[in-house]
């Protein structure tokens, strides 16, 4: 079993489905099952929808790169 990411810990802590945050954040639900997954890292304008839908910072879900910060 892989370790959960904090963008993947954050939405489901949330109860938020990867097609209710694509549908707050204006992105298609694949954009966020490939990031989740580790198949394609988040460009700057996924990374920061993504974090303005959670109410957090970029940072607190991704590295400079775009590739997500594990959980710890």
């Amino acid at each position: 079993m892989s370790k959960l990411s904090k963008l993947e810990y954050l939405r489901r802590s949330k109860g938020i489905s990867q097609v209710e945050l694509s549908r707050q954040a204006g992105i298609h639900p694949a954009s966020i099952a490939q990031v989740e997954r580790h198949h394609r890292r988040a460009w700057p304008k996924l990374r920061a929808a993504l974090a303005s839908s959670l109410n957090v910072s970029e940072s607190e879900l991704f590295d400079e790169s775009g590739s997500l910060i594990p959980m710890i």
